[in-house]
């Protein structure tokens, strides 16, 4: 590989984690750059190039693996897989270098789903120079792998809000499709006063058969009887009003 970092040393180490949550430039993360930051692999696709540009003056060892993206229909698991090839999965990267990882589908994706994979790239720590003082920061990038099948397939959202008994709201969406789906930005309103104030979300990711929920309690929502629902997605933009059903 070619890449670098050596800010900050030892005395602890600190994990600079980077999950790539779906941009379509390439991310700068401290002294790296990555691209693409999510990849893509099919049948007809079945190799793609990661590339990370040390931008450093000290050279820096990095090792790459392939896990498993998989949900119980809530958390997501992880798991080690040797589906998609690495080449090379280590190597030291110098400074100012760029370097290259080659990934290769082992087989196609039989199924009638896609499958998802999370690329983690981790900095392999060195012993610290002897007079150094300080915190020493290892680089952690996790990317998303989607590897699509040989038919069409596509995501599909079901929203049911209720309200709890602390008279708050539950929001509840599950992907009852075929494929993955990114929500970058949620916006939530009662749709009885659409100028009510909004409640914005953190981007998820949604594999098929999983959901996430989340607990709004905005006053101005509280009493809503419908919510009016405001989501990007990296399909599209989405818009749909749910009533909000009693506990």
């Amino acid at each position: 590989m070619q890449a670098g970092n050596a800010q900050g040393r030892r005395i602890s180490r600190i994990a600079l984690v980077i999950s790539a949550i779906g941009w379509s430039v390439p991310a700068f993360c401290g002294a790296f750059t990555v691209s693409p930051v999510r990849i893509s692999l099919s049948a007809l696709r079945p190799n793609s190039i990661l590339q990370i540009t040390n931008h450093n003056d000290e050279s820096v060892t990095l090792q790459a693996h392939v896990l498993i993206w998989t949900s119980d229909g809530e958390k997501d698991i992880y798991q080690d897989s040797d589906e998609v090839m690495l080449n090379p999965p280590l190597a030291t990267v110098g400074p100012k270098q760029t370097q290259y990882i080659r990934l290769g589908l082992r087989w196609p994706n039989e199924t009638t789903q896609e499958r998802s994979y999370r690329l983690v790239v981790e900095e392999v720590p060195h012993a610290p120079k002897a007079d150094f003082q300080g915190i020493q920061t290892l680089l952690r990038l996790v990317i998303p792998i989607f590897v699509a099948p040989r038919v069409a397939t596509a995501p599909r959202l079901s929203w049911v809000a209720v309200r709890t008994s602390d008279n708050h709201i539950k929001l509840l969406v599950k992907n009852l499709g075929s494929a993955h789906i990114q929500i970058k930005s949620l916006d939530l309103a009662s749709a009885d006063a659409p100028d009510a104030p909004i409640h914005n979300t953190q981007p998820i990711y949604l594999l098929p058969s999983q959901q996430r929920e989340w607990i709004v309690n905005d006053d101005a929502i509280r009493l809503a009887r419908r919510l009016a629902i405001v989501a990007a997605t990296d399909t599209g933009a989405f818009h749909e009003t749910v009533a909000i059903s009693s506990p």
